[in-house]
């Protein structure tokens, strides 16, 4: 009977050593890509919860809507995989991946377009649009990330929907970066 438990035990192991952990893809944010902080996750979050609590915050201006939906879908990779948020809870870190599928739902994004590619064209185009260059926004979103094309892409930006999973994941994150029993505040 021992012999029977052991066997079964190692062979429970072994299947659980065959399995390999979630990582969600993950772009990287260079310091000052959002149009300021030196931080990109400090200034990521303080953007995303301010633009995603209310839509009318972003009416009509898509510079703002274009750097906050490039700020949740890095946060959604950055929060989960980086060890400097790991005090951040696990529905949270869910809530914002689960957000970022609705705000690329809402943009109109590619299946299959990575992290890095979503964060680099709407960083781009929101830093074109602050620097009064609509031709090269419109060059940013030029891209299969954005199959609708960039026409409207920006159209939607100007105006983006109430997104209720990207408010309350970017609340719950701004909540926890500031709770005074986290080991990381800003």
């Amino acid at each position: 009977m021992r012999r029977i438990v052991v066997l079964a035990l190692t062979a429970a192991m072994a299947a659980c050593g065959s399995l390999q952990p979630f990582v969600p893809d993950t772009a990287r944010m260079p310091a000052g890509g959002l149009g300021g902080g030196m931080d990109p996750d400090v200034t990521a979050s303080n953007l995303a919860q301010w633009a995603f609590s209310d839509s009318g915050r972003t009416y009509g201006r898509p510079i703002e809507a274009a750097r906050a939906a490039a700020s949740l879908d890095y946060l959604a990779g950055e929060i989960y995989t980086s060890p400097r948020w790991s005090n951040i809870s696990a529905l949270t870190k869910e809530q914002l991946l689960q957000g970022r599928q609705e705000l690329r739902a809402a943009l109109g994004v590619a299946p299959g377009a990575t992290s890095q590619q979503v964060v680099d064209s709407l960083t781009a185009a929101g830093n074109a649009l602050a620097a009064g260059n609509q031709p090269g926004a419109l060059q940013a979103l030029t891209t299969p990330v954005f199959p609708a094309g960039p026409e409207r892409t920006l159209a939607v930006l100007s105006n983006l929907p109430y997104l209720r999973t990207a408010n309350i994941a970017t609340q719950r994150l701004g909540n926890s970066l500031f709770d005074s029993t986290s080991d990381e505040r800003f």
